[in-house]
């Protein structure tokens, strides 16, 4: 199994696998912030090895990028 890695900081690789709290962290960093409740409501594959919820930080990354491209825009001033 591959390990999970509780406090994801921007100087570190990407890992495969992270909880709720880490995939917030990733998806604030690279798109836009958000709350580890909100990644919950998300329609996301979630794993539960050891009853510890996690998810693929490609497809957490993957569908924020599709909700920033869906998400209204205007000019503002």
């Amino acid at each position: 199994m591959h390990t999970k890695i509780k406090h994801w900081k921007p100087d570190q690789p990407l890992p495969k696998y992270a909880d709720r709290d880490t995939c917030a962290s990733i998806v604030s960093h690279f798109h836009f912030p958000v709350m580890p409740r909100t990644i919950a409501t998300w329609p996301l594959v979630a794993r539960r090895p050891n009853r510890c919820v996690v998810y693929e930080v490609n497809e957490v990354l993957e569908f924020a990028k599709q909700k920033f491209n869906q998400s209204p825009s205007y000019k503002q001033g």
